[in-house]
């Protein structure tokens, strides 16, 4: 393993764990993972798992999945447009071997400009020429067609805005799917709607050896444990749960391996039954 960069295999595929960066999380932000806990619940869980009440470091882990005749990018990141610490991706590629021309498919899980954004350079050029990007369609008609930037929040205007123009401005290379569709041979889309309107995962398939990409169904390992905390931009905090203790309940039964978008890097480990819960056990 290199810096950012972690290779695995999946049966016959083979795999790169990539970070597109680590955003700082402060003290005032890191409750807000985690609605739902009180202080002392939370200070507890932190403590329990080595984490600092005081600031984190959020892991964006995009995933490079290597068919043989098709390159599948899981999320393209935030790019460096949106936030200077992101933008690993292309140089995480090229230290595993590839460049951005070699990429085929690029899965959008969802609309969130950090997993969406890492598709345009500065100059709005496209940054994987070669790729199709495929999304749920209720989700591009959601930040395309739906989302008024005004009434997700002042605060918000301004990066729902720079997902709509990003978004648009890769239309030709998106191809809409429907949850459950395969993207490729051994790769299907799940539906995990909460996070976002239409958020979905993928379910990773070949020979014996199953993964499940979980996306933002899940931030921290702590969302594993304590499944009635979830963060606070959680479009439907119900379903978000649902959605993610269904995962779990999967990721048992076919002891897949899971990777998580924004876990500790490289993202990757297995779900544990844990009495009437679950627990993480990371890749070592």
């Amino acid at each position: 393993m290199t810096d950012g960069v972690f290779r695995f295999s999946v049966g016959d595929f083979t795999c790169v764990s990539i970070s597109d960066g680590a955003q700082p999380i402060d003290a005032k932000m890191l409750p807000t993972f985690f609605v739902g806990a009180t202080a002392d619940e939370l200070a507890r869980a932190l403590r329990q798992h080595g984490l600092s009440p005081h600031s984190h470091e959020l892991q964006s882990n995009c995933l490079l999945i290597d068919a043989g005749d098709q390159r599948i990018l899981v999320d393209s990141g935030g790019g460096s447009v949106y936030h200077p610490v992101l933008g690993k991706v292309v140089p995480g590629l090229a230290a595993a071997g590839y460049q951005p021309g070699d990429i085929d498919t690029i899965v959008l899980t969802h609309g969130h400009l950090d997993h969406v954004c890492g598709g345009l350079d500065k100059d709005g050029a496209l940054v994987f020429p070669n790729a199709r990007q495929v999304m749920a369609r209720g989700e591009w008609e959601y930040w395309t067609e739906e989302t008024d930037a005004g009434a997700m929040g002042a605060h918000l205007v301004d990066d729902v805005q720079f997902t709509q123009d990003c978004l648009r401005a890769m239309r030709a290379q998106i191809q809409l799917i429907e949850p459950g569709d395969e993207i490729a041979p051994g790769i299907r889309a799940i539906a995990t709607p909460g996070h976002t309107r239409d958020h979905i995962s993928l379910a990773v398939t070949s020979g014996d050896s199953r993964m499940i990409c979980v996306a933002d169904t899940m931030d921290l390992p702590i969302h594993i444990e304590q499944t009635t905390w979830h963060p606070a931009w959680d479009e439907a905090p119900a379903q978000a749960m649902r959605s993610r203790r269904m995962l779990l309940r999967r990721a048992v039964a076919e002891k897949a391996l899971i990777h998580a978008f924004h876990f500790p890097f490289p993202g990757l480990g297995y779900v544990r039954a844990d009495g009437d819960g679950w627990r993480f056990e990371p890749v070592a």
